[in-house]
């Protein structure tokens, strides 16, 4: 946190000298990447305040990134003159830190001042939207993502008037990526779908960001703060927003500005004027059109709920157009690149139904959610499974064992079994749907809720991003890996192939727990029926000791169904 109200007495640091310039005094902040003084610059006589980066200007490779995102911040800042952006002053190295020397605000922050006094009315908080659009517009075309707009980072002038400040994880458009593979950078209830989705992110994320701003400023609350992370991630991504009634004209703003895909969300010229609108006290305020309206189709949805209390789910989804509502039944939720120990994933119980197509790769927002949707079909593939089948095996090994040891008549008597089981109350099959991104620098990644035991059937799909085997040198690719011209500049490096057969980058799976479990190419898809129990494992075709030089990742669906 960025504050001009001091939270801490000053400690043991307090009078220090840096760079021969600027005495430290108290400190006023502290956020994830820094801890923020009120100094004062004895060269220029002026109070400033001084970010000292909890980054060192030496070491590994790590180090090395943070410290060219840290560089970048105060650029990002530098090169965007606005009245209602935090102004920098000077970056200085001193014994063995960055610090980056801004203007002194004289001011709570924006988060400070909503829970000592409560909620703004609508029009305050469209006069600060207004302020704070201004800001972001400028910071747009100067080729910056602030990525990180929420109350904390928004202090306030004596005046009233907002600063953004806080360009700690800004990224410029300049190419390089910065950020860890998996990881996501900034505060999660204020992040737009897509960036929690590790997808491509632009103005309009920033945009999305505003709109929870508002919410959390005028209603009181974040609209999608949960009591538990990956709830809150979950709510991000699927929910709608909690949108109190004090909101009152404010409230079309910001449905427009939450809507879940980029291109679904309004122009800032189009924000901008309804905002003038709130401010001046009027309350006739229409939805927003999209910025791109093929983007926007209002859809409907029904659901027949299955049954009681807590937990019960729905036994009938049906779907039209683009789903607007969380998908109770069949959810599929999103897991950190590596998806050890923290993964979740949502389970559902439904009877057979077809699987949607996979949306085109320009709607790739929302291939997650339709994966939920798709986890729905039992018979995934037209009967591709077997119980008594390898722990993974392909569709045509599967059908072709299903033609020779199942035959028509057994698999008649099958259908007629569960036909009869479902007129006596038998138990529909349980499906558990998880979307999981996949790093290139890491090796074997479990899903750890896509728990497979003996029978099941198991479909990995891919749903969207990108990856390379060697950044310097080699092109992005997918989950098929390279092409042939490709991976044969990459023949001296045979040895670093875990799948010899397939190319380097290949999306590759397989079920761990069960001794030589087959590896198995994914490319866009692949369907399998597991002969024994275990978790299904997911990496890039790149053995462990040639990982170093990878990146990117891609966002893949597994899908678990178990018949009782």
């Amino acid at each position: 946190m960025l504050s001009g109200i001091p939270d801490r007495p000053a400690d043991q640091d307090s009078g220090r000298l840096i760079a021969d310039r600027y005495l430290l005094h108290d400190i006023l902040g502290r956020g994830g990447m820094g801890t923020v003084w009120r100094a004062h610059d004895q060269l220029l006589d002026r109070q400033v305040a001084a970010k000292e980066l909890h980054i060192a200007t030496d070491g590994d490779e790590d180090h090395r990134v943070r410290l060219r995102r840290a560089v970048r911040e105060a650029r990002a800042v530098a090169r965007v003159p606005h009245p209602h952006v935090v102004g920098v002053h000077d970056l200085v190295e001193y014994e063995g830190r960055l610090w980056i020397v801004m203007e002194l605000v004289q001011g709570p922050s924006l988060a400070d001042r909503v829970a000592r006094s409560g909620p703004l009315t609508p029009q305050r908080t469209a006069t600060l939207g207004l302020q704070l659009l201004g800001a972001l517009r400028a910071v747009h075309d100067a080729g910056t993502l602030h990525r990180d707009v929420k109350p904390a980072n928004v202090l306030l002038r004596p005046d009233g008037g907002a600063v953004l400040t806080d360009f700690g994880i800004a990224a410029l458009d300049d190419g390089e990526f910065l950020t860890s593979s998996g990881q996501l950078v900034g505060s999660i209830e204020y992040m737009a779908p897509e960036r929690a989705l590790a997808q491509e992110s632009g103005p309009a994320s920033d945009l999305w960001s505003l709109g929870a701003t508002l919410v959390t400023v005028c209603g009181g609350q974040s609209p999608f703060r949960r009591p538990a992370y990956p709830a809150t991630l979950h709510a991000v991504v699927y929910d709608e927003a909690v949108l109190p009634e004090r909101l009152g004209p404010l409230r079309p703003v910001v449905e427009a500005l939450l809507r879940k895909g980029p291109g679904e969300r309004p122009t800032a010229a189009d924000v901008a004027v309804a905002l003038q609108r709130v401010a001046a006290g009027e309350t006739d305020i229409d939805p927003l059109p999209a910025a791109d309206p093929r983007a926007y189709q209002p859809a409907t949805s029904t659901m027949s709920a299955a049954g009681s209390t807590g937990g019960s789910v729905n036994d009938a989804v049906t779907v039209t157009g683009l789903h607007r509502q969380p998908v109770r039944a069949g959810d599929t939720l999103v897991v950190p690149a590596g998806g050890t120990g923290n993964g979740f994933g949502g389970t559902a119980v439904h009877p057979a139904m077809s699987v949607p197509a996979r949306p085109s790769r320009s709607r790739k927002w929302l291939a997650p959610v339709l994966a939920g949707v798709a986890v729905l079909a039992v018979g995934v593939g037209g009967g591709l499974f077997l119980v008594d089948a390898s722990p993974f095996q392909g569709k045509e090994q599967g059908q072709e064992e299903q033609a020779n040891d199942r035959g028509r008549g057994q698999g008649q008597e099958k259908a007629n079994d569960r036909e009869q089981g479902q007129e006596k109350g038998t138990e529909l099959p349980v499906v558990t749907s998880v979307a999981q991104a996949v790093g290139a620098d890491m090796g074997w990644q479990p899903v750890e809720n896509a728990v497979v035991r003996e029978g099941d059937s198991v479909t990995v799909r891919f749903q969207g991003g990108e990856w390379s085997v060697d950044r310097e040198q080699m092109p992005m690719t997918g989950p098929a890996g390279y092409d042939a011209e490709n991976d044969r500049l990459l023949e001296f490096a045979e040895h670093c192939k875990v799948a010899p057969e397939v190319p380097f980058g290949t999306l590759l799976t397989r079920l761990a727990g069960k001794d030589a479990a087959p590896v198995l190419a994914v490319g866009d898809a692949v369907a399998f029926q597991a002969a024994g129990d275990g978790v299904v494992e997911l990496r890039i075709n790149d053995d462990e000791g040639c990982l170093h030089d990878n990146e990117g990742e891609l966002t893949v669906s597994v899908e678990v169904t178990h018949t009782p």
